[in-house]
């Protein structure tokens, strides 16, 4: 036993420290990844050898089961949970998978645009501007000039406070009246703030999503048709 048990001596109650120790014999590796079944099989045996004058004390063995049976729990809910880390993801990439080829809002200066269907924008101030222009464009140029009060009733001009609160769209026709094919757009908003000065205008724009990815962390990257990556917390929302 002497070769089995190394550095573990009669009246030694630091069990757990020695069943930690590694081994200098030929034992193979396994032989030190014990459990409480080892513990039991080595407690047995050290009281079969104990020294008759100086017996161990079992309050000792307790305290040293009781930490081995504390550790074992501590490992089985370690287990459980990286099996509830693992369910959440394979959760996420269920959920993921069913945004492809979803449309989301984003903030972005390019989109995607599909024949026939009209592309919404939104744009985001934090202060008032007067005469708003949104402009969308392809490589090749400019292909539409959009006046943010066009969309505006007549009610709603009268009152407007020069935020730009309101949704617009773009039908999908150029200045000349034709219609463009689908495909990738940029978009660029201006306006003039209090001070006479133009300033550009954050823009959230559409797009569909082509590809969905999940990170070792749980975090979702969106692969766009604009073939931009962005983060699911960036999304303001998703249609069909």
């Amino acid at each position: 036993m002497a070769d089995l048990l190394p550095d573990i001596n009669v009246g030694n109650s630091d069990y757990l420290t020695a069943l930690q120790q590694n081994s200098t014999s030929t034992v193979d590796s396994s032989a030190n990844d014990m459990d409480q079944d080892d513990f039991l099989l080595l407690l047995t045996t050290q009281l079969q050898n104990q020294d008759p004058s100086e017996p161990v004390d079992a309050t000792d063995f307790v305290t040293d089961l009781t930490q081995m049976s504390q550790l074992e729990a501590t490992n089985d809910m370690n287990d459980s949970i990286l099996t509830a880390v693992e369910s959440f993801q394979s959760l996420q990439a269920m959920q993921g998978a069913s945004l492809i080829g979803k449309n989301v809002q984003i903030e972005s200066d390019q989109f995607s645009h599909s024949t026939d269907k009209p592309s919404r924008f939104d744009l985001q101030t934090d202060e008032p501007f007067s005469d708003i222009t949104v402009v969308i464009s392809d490589e090749n140029g400019i292909v539409k000039e959009l006046n943010y009060t066009d969309f505006l009733s007549d009610q709603e001009k009268a009152s407007w406070d020069g935020l730009a609160n309101k949704s617009i769209e773009w039908d999908g026709y150029d200045d000349v009246g034709a219609s463009r094919e689908e495909g990738i757009y940029s978009i660029t908003a201006y306006g003039t703030d209090r001070n006479g000065e133009v300033k550009s205008i954050d823009t959230v724009v559409g797009s569909r999503v082509n590809v969905v990815g999940i990170g070792s962390d749980g975090s979702m990257t969106l692969t766009l048709a604009t073939g931009e990556k962005v983060g699911m917390d960036t999304v303001r929302e998703i249609s069909g």
